[in-house]
C-alpha cells in the first residue's frame, strides 16, 4: 500500500514537474500547497517562495478577486470551472478542478493555466482562412466539395445549388455516390477507394451526375486526397462539362464523318499545300497523308487539263466564291482518273483566308459507264436501223420467192402449155420453195439461239465423209457458175470419226460454201480442215469479191449484211454467218475471216477434236427409200390425222401407192374415233397442232387402246421441246414440214417393215 501511495505520489509530481502549462495546488483560503516550476517562473518567483505564500497575495488585487470568484464558485458547486483572461497580450485558459477529502468535503482546489494565446492566433487565422475559403469558393463557377474518408459530403459551395439544384445543406451529410447515375456508382467507388489507400494527389476523373430534377449530366472531378491533424478526405472541383462533350461528341462525328467519308476531303493552306487528307484520298490516288501533307496538289495533275481551267479555279475560289468542276488527275501509279471537285475558301472572323477544303469524288467509273451508255445507244440505234433494213429485205426475201411460186402455179392453169414449159415451170417452182424453206430454218434457228433454246447434240460423225457429201452437193452449183470445187482432208478416214454435233457441223460448212459461191464470179473455193492439237481447224477459202477491213467483224452481226442497200448484188438475208458463229462457240471453238478487197476471202473456224474409241465404218451415200410395192399382196391402211386441207392432201399424194388405202381425220378427237372404228390401220400421222383435241392429247389415248400402233408427228413446229413432247405422249416418229418425199417414204418403210 505505501508502495502505491509513494508511486501516485511520484506521477503526481511528474505531472507537476513536466507539464508545459501552470500548475498549483491550493487550500480554500488560497495557500499554496504544491506547485511546478512553470507557475514560479509565471509568478516571477521561486518554487519555494511560492510555496510559503498565498495565491492571492501573489496576484495584483482585481486579479486576485476574480480569481477568488471563480474558486468560491467551484467550492460551491462541486464541478470544475474553465475560464480565460488577457494579460499583456497573452491569453491564458483557467481550468478549477475541485478535490474532495475522504469524507468526501471540499477542502482544495487544483488549477491549470495554459497559455493559449498561439493557440488564438492560429484559430483566428483559421477562420480568416476559411472565410477566405468560403468567398473564393462562392465567387468561382465550378463547385468546391469536401469529402470525409468515407466518402460523406462535409463542405460543398453555394454553386452546386445552380449546376445541380440542391442546396448545399441538401448534401452535406450525404455520401457523394448517392448522386451519381446507377450505372456510375461502382466505379466511382472505386476510383475515390484508391485514392484514399494510396493518398492520390491531382486525380481527374469523369463522372455523370443526377440532378435534383432527374436529369443527368457530364462533370469533370479534379481531386486530391487531404490530412490535416488525423483527419483525412478527398477536396476538389466539379464542374459542368455537358455543353463541353456535346461539343466534343459533334467534334468525334465530324471527324469520323470526315474520316470515313466516301468523299475526299482535302484541305490546303492559302497557298495550296496540303494540311489534311482524309483516308478516301489515299485510297484513291495511292498517295499516304505522311507522303502528301506539305505538297502541293499539282502533284496530281495530269497534264491533260488545259492552263484556263485552273486559272479561273483560283481566280474564282480567292474571291471567295465556291467553284465547282472536274479534274483529270493521275494517281501515284501513273493511272488517270476523273473527280468532280467542289473547292472553297476557309475564311476567319476578320474575312481573312486561312485555307481552302475541297471535297472531291471519284467518277471515272461514272464517266466510263456514261461513254458505254452513249455506245451501247449509238449501237442500239445501229442495231435499230439494221434491223429495219433487215426487215425490209426479208420482206423482199420472202416476196421474191413467193412471187416465183405463185405466178409459176398460175401460169401452170394454161391449157396450150408444152411438157417442157410445165417442167421447167415446176423447177422454178421448187427452186423459189427451197430458197423460202432456206430463210425459214435460218429465222427459226437464230430465234432459236436468241431464246437460248440450243443446244448441242453430240454423236459419232465422220468428219471426211461430211466433206464429201458436201461437196457432191455443191458440185453442180460449182459447175454452173463455171467454178472449181476443191475438198481436202486433213486425216485418214478412220481417225476423222469424231464426236460431235454433225447437224451444226454441216450447217457450219454449208453456210460458208454457199456464201463463197454466191460471192466468186470466177476461180473456185477449196474446202478442208487440217488438226491442230486437240482441235480442227476447218477453212473455206474463195477468190470472190472480198471484204472491207472495217466490215470484217460486223459481217457475224445478226441483221448485218456486207451491203444492206437497195443496190445490192447478191441475195440473202444475211444471217447464215451469225448462226455459223454461235454454233461454232456452242461446240466449243472460233470463227474468223480474213480477206482481202477484189483478191477474195478464207473464213476458218474450230472445233474440238474428239475421236471415238472404236470408229464405224460410215456409208458414204445411201440409196433413197420408197414405199415399198414388191408384194402387192401386202396392203396397209394409214391414218392422216390433218386440219389443213392443202396439207392434208399434199400427204395423202405422197403417200399414194396401190397398196396403201388413206384414211382423213380433221382433228384429234375424230382421229381417236377413226383409230377405235378401224383396227384395220397400220399407221398414224398426226399433226401436232389440231381443233377440238390437240395431236399430243390424241396419240395418248391412242396408245392407251392400241400401244402397239406407230404414231408419227407431223407438224411445222420444229423445236427440240417439241420433238420431246411428242415422245413424251408416245409419238414413234416424228417429221417436220415441208415434207420432203425421200424422207417420208422411209420413214413410212421404217414403221412398216417393208
Amino acid at each position: 500500500m505505501e508502495k502505491e501511495q509513494n508511486h501516485q505520489s511520484y506521477s503526481i509530481q511528474s505531472l507537476f514537474e513536466f507539464y508545459p502549462a501552470s500548475v498549483f495546488l491550493m487550500e480554500q483560503d488560497g495557500n499554496i500547497l504544491d506547485a511546478n516550476e512553470t507557475f514560479a517562473l509565471r509568478m516571477g518567483k521561486n518554487l519555494q517562495e511560492c510555496l510559503e505564500a498565498n495565491v492571492y497575495d501573489l496576484l495584483p488585487a482585481d486579479i486576485a478577486a476574480l480569481r477568488r470568484e471563480k474558486a468560491e464558485e467551484t467550492l460551491r458547486t462541486g464541478t470544475p470551472l474553465s475560464f480565460e483572461d488577457e494579460r499583456n497580450g497573452r491569453v491564458l485558459r483557467h481550468t478549477i478542478y475541485p478535490s474532495r477529502s475522504p469524507e468526501g468535503e471540499i477542502n482544495r482546489l487544483l488549477i491549470v493555466a495554459e497559455d493559449i494565446s498561439d493557440f488564438r492566433r492560429t484559430e483566428l487565422e483559421l477562420r480568416e482562412s476559411e472565410r477566405m475559403f468560403r468567398s473564393i469558393t462562392e465567387q468561382i463557377s465550378e463547385v468546391v466539395f469536401v469529402n470525409n474518408s468515407i466518402g460523406e459530403v462535409s463542405y460543398v459551395s453555394p454553386i452546386v445549388e445552380k449546376i445541380t439544384g440542391y442546396k448545399p445543406e441538401e448534401l452535406i451529410g450525404h455520401v457523394f455516390f448517392e448522386y451519381l447515375a446507377e450505372e456510375e456508382i461502382p466505379r466511382a467507388i472505386a476510383i475515390f477507394t484508391d485514392a484514399m489507400s494510396r493518398q492520390l494527389t491531382n486525380q481527374i476523373v469523369e463522372l455523370t451526375y443526377r440532378k435534383k430534377n432527374g436529369s443527368l449530366f457530364q462533370a469533370e472531378i479534379h481531386s486530391q486526397y487531404f490530412n490535416d491533424n488525423g483527419s483525412s478526405g478527398v477536396i476538389g472541383l466539379l464542374r459542368d462539362i455537358s455543353e463541353r462533350k456535346l461539343l466534343e461528341n459533334q467534334l468525334v462525328k465530324l471527324s469520323t464523318a470526315v474520316e470515313q467519308s466516301p468523299a475526299v476531303v482535302v484541305i490546303t493552306d492559302p497557298l495550296g499545300n496540303v494540311e489534311y487528307v482524309n483516308p478516301m484520298f489515299t485510297l484513291l490516288t495511292g498517295y499516304s497523308a505522311e507522303e502528301i501533307n506539305g505538297k502541293n496538289l499539282r502533284i496530281l495533275q495530269s497534264g491533260l487539263m488545259q492552263k484556263e481551267v485552273y486559272e479561273e479555279l483560283w481566280q474564282t475560289i480567292l474571291s471567295g466564291v465556291i467553284w465547282r468542276g472536274e479534274f483529270q488527275n493521275r494517281k501515284k501509279n501513273g493511272e488517270l482518273f476523273c473527280e468532280t471537285a467542289v473547292i472553297s475558301a476557309i475564311v476567319d472572323k476578320n474575312g481573312v483566308i486561312t485555307g481552302f477544303v475541297a471535297v472531291k469524288e471519284d467518277v471515272t467509273e461514272q464517266k466510263t459507264y456514261l461513254a458505254e451508255l452513249i455506245a451501247a445507244k449509238e449501237k442500239a440505234e445501229e442495231s435499230d436501223r439494221l434491223k429495219s433494213a433487215f426487215l425490209a429485205n426479208i420482206s423482199h426475201e420472202i416476196r421474191t420467192p413467193m412471187n416465183g411460186i405463185l405466178g409459176f402455179s398460175e401460169l401452170l392453169k394454161e391449157t396450150l402449155l408444152s411438157g417442157e414449159e410445165q417442167s421447167g415451170y415446176i423447177d422454178l417452182i421448187q427452186e423459189s420453195g427451197k430458197r423460202m424453206l432456206n430463210l425459214i430454218n435460218d429465222l427459226i434457228d437464230i430465234s432459236r439461239i436468241e431464246a437460248g433454246e440450243t443446244r448441242v447434240h453430240l454423236c459419232e460423225t465422220s468428219v471426211n465423209n461430211l466433206l464429201c457429201d458436201l461437196n457432191d452437193f455443191f458440185k453442180p452449183e460449182a459447175d454452173k457458175k463455171g467454178l472449181h470445187l476443191h475438198c481436202s482432208a486433213g486425216v485418214p478416214d478412220n481417225e476423222s470419226i469424231i464426236k460431235t454435233d454433225s447437224a451444226k457441223l454441216n450447217q457450219i460448212l454449208c453456210n460458208l460454201i454457199q456464201n463463197a459461191l454466191k460471192f466468186t464470179r470466177s476461180g473456185g473455193v477449196d474446202i478442208g480442215y487440217t488438226k491442230k492439237d486437240d482441235h480442227l481447224e476447218f477453212y473455206v477459202i474463195d477468190t470472190g469479191i472480198g471484204i472491207p477491213v472495217d466490215m470484217k467483224e460486223k459481217i457475224f452481226d445478226r441483221f448485218h449484211q456486207l451491203n444492206n442497200s437497195l443496190t445490192r448484188n447478191y441475195e440473202g438475208a444475211g444471217l447464215g454467218l451469225s448462226i455459223s458463229q454461235a454454233y461454232a462457240e456452242m461446240m466449243g471453238g472460233s470463227i474468223r475471216v480474213e480477206s482481202v478487197m477484189g483478191a477474195g476471202s478464207t473464213f476458218s473456224f474450230t472445233i474440238p477434236y474428239n475421236p471415238t474409241l472404236h470408229p464405224k465404218d460410215s456409208q458414204h451415200s445411201s440409196q433413197p427409200s420408197v414405199l415399198s410395192t414388191q408384194h402387192p399382196a401386202q396392203s396397209f391402211t394409214i391414218l392422216i390425222a390433218e386440219d389443213d386441207s392443202v396439207c392434208r392432201l399434199v400427204l395423202a399424194t405422197l403417200l399414194k401407192a396401190d397398196n396403201i388405202t388413206i384414211l382423213s381425220a380433221v382433228n384429234g378427237q375424230e382421229a381417236v374415233d377413226m383409230v377405235r372404228q378401224h383396227p384395220e390401220i397400220n399407221l398414224v400421222f398426226m399433226d401436232i397442232k389440231m381443233p377440238v383435241m390437240n395431236g399430243y392429247e390424241a396419240t395418248r389415248h391412242i396408245k392407251e387402246f392400241r400401244p402397239d400402233l406407230p404414231v408419227i408427228a407431223q407438224t411445222a413446229f420444229t423445236s427440240a421441246e417439241n420433238r420431246e413432247n411428242a415422245i413424251k405422249a408416245g409419238c414413234d416418229g416424228f417429221i417436220t414440214k415441208p415434207i420432203k418425199k425421200s424422207e417420208l417414204h422411209s420413214l413410212v418403210d421404217e414403221k412398216l417393215g417393208c
